[in-house]
């Protein structure tokens, strides 16, 4: 019996990055190398921190007016699953809780479900659209959103109602620890600190959302959609972010310059695979609940 030679592993081109300069003898500076990355700047971030600030706005206009847009809008389960309104499963990612008290009278601490949410979309999101461009940012924003919204219809409280960002903005936070994992050996020390931080901000949050499950909680979080936003971000941001390799800058000797390796044109049958399953799962979930 003939036996092949197992082939030699060739490693991920983020595992080799260059060589560092030497070290400086004493006296004399280190050399530092100089990396360009191709980026864009932030246009649909902003545009969707505008958007839900706006229709925030508008909902101020009179609590009929405000309790009409949230009946209409919001994610209730017999409304998507038995009535078919699935347009419910993404306006209720543009929604967040009301600025008016159930008695009808101003109630400014609501406005801290939109300003959280709108926070972590500035910091988080502005810097991964840089990276991932509009396109696979807004894919991953939207179709997480989504998942977390239809896990949100299918596993949680069937006669509640649910508005809010934090499943897509949880997408984006799930998509930046995957972009960050394909790129540890690039990022070393930097990186690890950077996922570290972002699986303690995932545990914060876990441990709000265990605590609204709690008897006489006043808190009510959704965390199907926590969860199924940052599952959906992190899948499709594990097939279809830019990943990164280093070649010597063409225009500049001694620089160097990051080129995608992972082009979102070879990638789109994911994002249709994807966006079928979703679909799967809402057409089950409806013929379950008939």
């Amino acid at each position: 019996m003939q036996t092949n030679p197992q082939p030699e592993r060739r490693p991920h081109p983020l595992e080799r990055p260059p060589q560092p300069a030497p070290e400086a003898t004493p006296g004399q500076p280190r050399q530092r190398v100089l990396l360009h990355i191709p980026s864009v700047r932030p246009v649909a971030t902003y545009l969707l921190i505008l958007l839900n600030v706006a229709i925030f706005a508008a909902r101020a206009v009179s609590p009929q007016f405000d309790e009409q847009v949230f009946l209409w809008g919001a994610n209730h389960p017999p409304d998507v699953l038995l009535n078919g309104e699935y347009y419910r499963l993404l306006t209720s990612m543009f929604l967040h809780a009301s600025i008016y008290a159930p008695s009808g009278d101003l109630a400014p601490a609501n406005f801290l479900h939109l300003f959280f949410n709108m926070y972590i979309l500035y910091a988080v999101g502005a810097s991964l659209e840089r990276l991932f461009g509009h396109t696979r940012f807004l894919i991953v924003y939207l179709l997480g959103g989504l998942a977390g919204s239809i896990l949100s219809t299918l596993l949680g409280s069937f006669n509640s109602y649910s508005v809010g960002a934090s499943g897509a903005v949880f997408a984006i936070l799930g998509a930046e620890f995957v972009y960050l994992y394909h790129h540890r050996r690039l990022l070393g020390e930097a990186g690890r600190a950077r996922r570290q931080s972002l699986l303690l901000f995932g545990v914060i949050n876990l441990l709000f959302g265990l605590a609204s499950l709690a008897p006489g909680s006043a808190m009510r979080i959704d965390n199907w959609a926590h969860v199924g936003g940052l599952a959906g971000g992190m899948i499709l941001s594990w097939f279809i972010s830019p990943i990164m390799t280093l070649q010597a800058h063409p225009d500049h000797p001694g620089e160097f310059l990051g080129v995608d390796t992972n082009p979102l044109n070879r990638r789109y049958w994911i994002v249709s695979v994807y966006a079928t399953v979703l679909v799967v799962l809402v057409f089950v979930g409806a013929l379950l609940r008939r």
